[in-house]
């Protein structure tokens, strides 16, 4: 017997949850209703009605997907959800995700999907584990790159130590200030909370948490958002942590640059590239890093991240698998390195 579909709710019609899927450039599908809306996941999901508190995105939400859209108030208690919902996707801005995933809960919807961060502060984000866990609702973060299948080749070999023994990783993540957003404001939470918690994020993934040993902020003015945050951190065995997350470059960059006793691995938006020590070509009595590809890397064509969280989403809601990746518990202690760069000012 064919299982129903799960009833979907997306809140927040803006460029993640829908109109980045309108960039020519972007591997596809690349929003929450890009995903909901495909040919795989209609076979999973039942759309049931989008949500924004801006009339203009409601409108061409609802011309683009001919789907059905309501404008509604900012205040999420103010809300009345549809019943019988089985998951509620939080892609709003960062300062409402609490109050939408305490709304949502109480409400009754047992599966949530929230955007990063899951909330400004460490503190926020304990509020929602303590109501989720009284109430039995699971809660996926959307840190999508934990589902690429290129990150997931790396940690995997790094694990099974096929790349050597791990040394030290510089994570940097650069971007333009020039149309701010909300992404350089107090709501945003600046680009160390907004952009650069995915470099934090895949830290803890591969590491753990580790300890901050250093970190300094820059600020325009006093009380204002950071322009640029820089960190040490440092894990039990030794290896070493080095974040970059700025606002004032004239490009965008994501990049994580690996380095063991015998390889280096480059993980950046722009590709991934290998280097495996081997004799110099250079220097008599030296080895030097050689680019290589391994024969098991994933071919890009079939590397989606939205459609991995979607996939566990759908396998854990219908029971056919147990575990979840990037649980709250793991974004709270992400919070935690974030807020402890901020404290060490």
């Amino acid at each position: 017997m064919k299982r129903s579909k799960i009833k979907t709710i997306l809140i927040g019609l803006g460029r993640i949850g829908s109109q980045l899927e309108t960039d020519p450039l972007r591997k596809k599908p690349c929003t929450h209703m890009g995903v909901v809306s495909s040919e795989w996941g209609k076979e999973r999901f039942e759309f049931v009605l989008g949500l924004d508190s801006n009339v203009e995105k409601c409108e061409s939400f609802q011309l683009y997907w001919n789907a059905k859209a309501e404008n509604v108030n900012a205040n999420p208690s103010q809300v009345a959800l549809p019943k019988s919902l089985q998951l509620a996707i939080i892609s709003t801005p960062s300062a409402s995700h609490e109050d939408w995933a305490i709304h949502c809960i109480r409400q009754g919807i047992p599966n949530l999907l929230i955007e990063k961060p899951v909330a400004l502060t460490e503190t926020g984000a304990k509020r929602i584990q303590k109501l989720a866990k009284k109430n039995n609702t699971r809660i996926w973060i959307n840190h999508e790159r934990r589902y690429h299948p290129s990150y997931q080749f790396v940690k995997d070999q790094l694990t099974k130590g096929k790349f050597g023994i791990l040394k030290s990783i510089r994570a940097s993540v650069f971007t333009s200030a020039k149309n701010p957003g909300l992404a350089f404001s107090k709501l945003g939470g600046g680009p160390l909370l907004h952009d650069g918690t995915h470099a934090v994020d895949l830290i803890h993934w591969l590491l753990g948490k580790p300890q901050l040993m250093g970190s300094k902020l820059e600020r325009p003015k006093k009380n204002s958002i950071e322009s640029r945050a820089v960190a040490w951190f440092q894990t039990k065995a030794g290896v070493d942590v080095f974040i970059d997350v700025s606002g004032e470059r004239e490009y965008f960059q994501f990049e994580l640059d690996i380095h063991t006793d015998s390889h280096r691995i480059i993980c950046s938006n722009d590709g991934f590239q290998f280097f495996q020590s081997e004799t110099s070509k250079l220097y008599k009595g030296f080895r030097s890093l050689v680019p290589f590809l391994p024969p098991q890397f994933p071919k890009p064509e079939s590397a989606n991240a939205f459609l991995g969280i979607y996939n566990e989403i759908y396998e854990v809601i219908r029971g056919k698998k147990q575990t979840m990746e990037g649980t709250l518990s793991d974004n709270i202690e992400i919070l935690n390195m974030i807020e402890s760069i901020y404290r060490r000012k």
